[in-house]
């Protein structure tokens, strides 16, 4: 082997060597730069402030509405006692009409008859009771001086009484004609309102026919129907709130006047009834229209949060809690009657748990609070 053959064999070994050396050196780099370096530390999330409170029972004023039906306070359905015809009807229903006026008339031909009757009977009676009552007091006086005898003072004695009943009789037939006789002409029992009308003129009337209903001007009150469970909320003389949208009235101080003891058997329902206050005329209350009432009452201890610390995620509601950690968790509550700015709590939360009354930024599950 010759010295140029020599000198190529060890610069290819060379030339060997320094490439597997650049390739280690290589995939040394290429390991290095594809391994993960190492991560900065996260910055730590600053707690937010938040008002703590710890959930405590207490008395909390309630509110309760019942519905009810605007009626007139004094209502009348006039009927008569007597049979016959229809005269005079000039009412509609709507009509106002005042004290005294005359709404019905019947004919009254008949009843006058046996008036007149009557009179001249009771005109002549009083006359005989005269007469008998002069002898009655002559008789008298001569019997008591023995001028006579004891029958005659008896038969005069009896004739007297039975004229004194004759007349007697007769005045009570009068009065009794008389009281019918005012059935044949019905008036307006006070200053009110038509508010049906049964009958025609021209139609027959029959004892005990309603031909007319009638209601006051302007003493009003509202008919409400209390269940079992809340008729205790009741007292007479109470004041409660009475509100007729109908008629734009709201507000209206009413007064308990009647709470009826017995109640409705199948439908356990107790009947109230609220005086409403003296109104105008054009009050614009109507028998028949809507009312709501309205009373308060201090409910038992119950468990009551502020507002401000409900949450609302679509239908559920919940609020956050404190764990040991100063970290809040969100719980989901079921609410019941609210006053004022308080809630009750009905479930989810308990005596003694401290939850977030209010927070200004947006809290999650975990972030850590300071108490404010």
């Amino acid at each position: 082997m010759n010295i140029k053959t020599t000198n190529t064999m060890k610069r290819n070994q060379i030339f060997t060597t320094t490439a597997k050396l650049l390739a280690v050196v290589l995939l040394s780099f290429s390991a290095y730069s594809c391994s993960s370096p190492e991560e900065p530390p996260q910055e730590t999330e600053n707690p937010v402030t938040v008002a703590i409170e710890t959930a405590e029972r207490s008395q909390m004023p309630a509110s309760y509405h019942f519905s009810g039906t605007v009626k007139s306070e004094h209502t009348v359905h006039l009927s008569t006692k007597v049979m016959g015809k229809i005269t005079q009807l000039d009412v509609e229903a709507g009509d106002f009409a005042r004290k005294g006026d005359v709404l019905v008339r019947i004919k009254d031909d008949n009843l006058q008859a046996q008036k007149n009757q009557v009179e001249a009977n009771l005109a002549q009676a009083r006359s005989a009771l005269q007469n008998t009552e002069t002898n009655y007091k002559r008789l008298k006086a001569l019997h008591e001086k023995g001028s006579a005898t004891q029958k005659e003072f008896d038969d005069i004695s009896t004739q007297y009484e039975s004229a004194r009943a004759n007349v007697t009789a007769l005045n009570g037939k009068l009065q009794e004609i008389n009281d019918m006789l005012d059935y044949t002409v019905l008036e307006a029992p006070f200053n009110g309102y038509v508010v049906a009308k049964q009958v025609s003129q021209g139609d027959m009337a029959g004892p005990g026919q309603p031909l007319i209903s009638f209601e006051q001007e302007k003493g009003m009150k509202v008919i409400v129907t209390v269940p079992e469970t809340e008729i205790a909320l009741f007292s007479l003389n109470d004041t409660v709130s009475v509100d007729v949208k109908a008629a734009g009235r709201q507000q209206l101080a009413g007064v308990v006047s009647s709470v009826n003891p017995s109640g409705s058997r199948a439908s356990r329902q107790f009947m109230v009834e609220v005086r409403l206050p003296e109104l105008s005329r054009n009050h614009g209350l109507k028998s028949g229209m809507f009312a709501e009432i309205g009373l308060g009452s201090v409910s038992d201890s119950s468990l009551t949060v502020p507002k401000t610390a409900i949450v609302e995620r679509g239908q559920l509601t919940g609020l956050y809690t404190l764990t040991d950690d100063s970290e809040v968790l969100l719980r989901w509550v079921r609410l019941g009657d609210s006053s004022g700015d308080q809630v009750e709590v009905l479930s989810g939360l308990a005596p003694g748990e401290r939850y977030v009354s209010s927070f200004g930024a947006p809290l999650r599950e975990g972030q850590k609070v300071n108490a404010q």
